[in-house]
């Protein structure tokens, strides 16, 4: 999707001819003489349209108006809280409407917070997974304006977008399913992102073995699939500067191994990796946003399965602190592989 951002009147957003004008409209919105401000303070006067937050008024080809559809938001007192939740509204009632231009224009002062709420919750609205779906209804929204009259927000909607480029990214690797975001797979999309000042370094079984890291390679014998352990690094300040060290479950599918989960929804565990998704996606933000900080992205990934050569119930295994381990129940993944990745962070300070 296409953001855009524009410096714009109420009187010239009347004549854009754009799919979908949703206008949000605060508390106290005085109308001017153009046709859209005369239009609202006609709606207000009427109590057709209450600027409380999320409350809506729509019209199709409405007089004055170039767009197809116009949307009337109630944006309360404009904080960006009551702005998010005006956009959020307003995406649900315009979900299924075939759109593929949307202009979202502020009625009043707007604050760096709240412009990008909105281009948060326009993202978040339209949002749709397609990448497995033999025939994806796709998503309909492609290009959306963000129309203020204050020309002094391009930063705040320059970190606006980044943030949805990392959400999306998260949101992308979250939702496939487990054959489609293996280990081996996370670890592509890590080395996708190594540009500029980002550095990937991906370790297979035989480094992550020679490293000492006994309870994560007790969680993956199980699988065919080879761990991964993944390292992005991110160098925006000093080199002697301490990093903020993430590290993101990388468990692409979770059965419980051994002690194997029940059955009925056992589907979503392909979720056991949202960790992992989230760093992906801090890195995927960090290359738009270029901060002057230092970050280091760790994720342990692997498959916990019930294999022959699974680890079982009683095993006791050695991790990269030193310390033994012994696993009573196979389900208990999660901190096998996130205390090797912590025993691994503490190098960085």
């Amino acid at each position: 999707m296409n953001f855009e951002l524009a410096s714009m009147s109420l009187g010239l957003m009347a004549d854009d001819a754009t799919d979908l004008l949703l206008v949000l409209v605060p508390d106290g919105f005085k109308p001017g003489r153009d046709r859209l401000s005369r239009l609202i303070g006609e709606a207000m006067k009427s109590q057709a349209l209450e600027t409380k937050a999320g409350k809506l008024l729509s019209a199709w080809r409405a007089p004055g108006v170039a767009a197809e559809r116009l949307v009337l938001a109630g944006a309360g007192d404009g904080s960006a809280a009551q702005v998010r939740t005006a956009v959020s509204a307003a995406m649900a009632h315009v979900k299924s409407a075939a759109c593929r231009r949307l202009t979202v224009a502020f009625a009043g002062p707007c604050a760096g917070g709240a412009l990008r709420a909105a281009v948060l919750a326009v993202a978040d609205g339209s949002y749709v997974y397609t990448t497995t779906k033999s025939k994806p209804e796709g998503r309909k929204l492609h290009d959306v304006v963000i129309a203020v009259a204050d020309d002094t927000l391009s930063e705040p909607f320059r970190q606006a977008t980044a943030l949805v480029a990392g959400i999306e990214w998260a949101k992308e690797w979250a939702n496939r399913p487990a054959n489609h975001a293996t280990p081996r797979q996370l670890a592509e999309a890590a080395q996708s992102l190594a540009k500029g000042k980002i550095e990937c370094t991906v370790l297979g079984p035989k480094q992550v073995a020679k490293l000492g890291m006994g309870s994560f390679l007790a969680v993956a014998q199980g699988s065919q699939e080879p761990l991964r352990f993944i390292e992005l690094r991110y160098d925006g300040a000093a080199k002697g500067e301490p990093p903020v060290v993430l590290v993101g479950k990388g468990i692409t599918f979770d059965t419980g191994g051994i002690s194997i989960k029940p059955a009925p929804e056992m589907d979503e565990m392909k979720f056991d990796m949202c960790g992992a998704a989230s760093v992906l996606g801090v890195f995927r933000t960090l290359s738009e946003l270029k901060p002057k900080i230092n970050v280091v992205g760790l994720i342990p990934a692997c498959e916990n399965m019930p294999g022959g050569k699974a680890v079982k119930p009683g095993d006791v295994v050695t991790s990269m602190s030193g310390q033994t381990i012994e696993i009573l129940n196979t389900d208990a993944e999660g901190r096998l592989v996130l205390c090797d990745a912590l025993a691994y962070a503490a190098r960085f300070k």
